[in-house]
């Protein structure tokens, strides 16, 4: 479940819109429903509280005022995704480095 801290992506109309950072996440007064504190990350800032169910801030599709919304987690700057499991394996240094030596060499060779 998502947390106080993390940033997700609004989705308005199936487009994505803004950025939005969760503040608080509370108990509201109806079973399985959720007081959440969002600033939106725009200019201005502003923050709203939304009334939502967990499974909407796990990406589930939701309305408001007959208008498609759907909360899409972003994952953490810097950390990188687990592979996946079927995923081949990345050899260490596959990427390497280019020597520019031969490339010279060869535009030498056809310059002369």
């Amino acid at each position: 479940m998502r947390s106080a801290g993390d940033v997700v992506a609004i989705y308005f109309d199936n487009k994505p819109s803004v950025y939005a950072r969760i503040e608080t996440i509370s108990p509201d007064i109806k079973p399985h429903w959720l007081q959440v504190r969002l600033l939106f990350l725009s200019f201005p800032l502003q923050e709203t509280t939304w009334i939502l169910r967990e499974e909407y801030l796990e990406g589930d599709a939701f309305t408001m005022k007959d208008i498609p919304i759907r909360i899409m987690p972003l994952g953490r700057p810097g950390v990188e995704e687990p592979p996946e499991r079927n995923a081949p394996a990345k050899k260490p240094g596959s990427g390497g480095v280019l020597s520019m030596d031969k490339f010279r060499k060869r535009k030498q060779d056809d310059d002369t």
